[in-house]
């Protein structure tokens, strides 16, 4: 049996909190996007209100992270998905630091 989607249309006054999800970047590297839940990105208070003002990001929303490498960009995208995992788990939380190469852990 084939699987089915049904695409539903929310209407609201702010329109942009609808959007499921958020398009990181970095701009030196601009083929390196990494997509992630709004709700997981809502996990950095800095993205929080760059989507939440008046700004491009918050249109667009996508967030271009200049002083970071792609690789720092790639750990923001996987510790935000790691923190909205594990906030309130009843579960066993494993460490993240566990996940970070230690040449790269200053710049995080």
């Amino acid at each position: 049996m084939a699987e089915t989607t049904e695409w539903v249309t929310l209407v609201s006054d702010d329109a942009r909190a609808l959007r499921p999800y958020v398009r990181l970047s970095h701009i030196a590297s601009p083929g390196h996007r990494f997509i992630l839940p709004r709700s997981a990105a809502l996990g950095s208070e800095f993205i929080a209100n760059a989507l939440s003002g008046d700004f491009s990001e918050a249109f667009s929303n996508s967030i271009t992270l200049s002083e970071q490498r792609a690789e720092i960009v790639e750990k923001i995208a996987e510790y935000l998905l790691y923190k909205e995992r594990y906030t309130n788990s009843k579960e066993q939380i494993p460490d993240f630091k566990d996940r970070v190469k230690p040449e790269t852990a200053l710049e995080l």
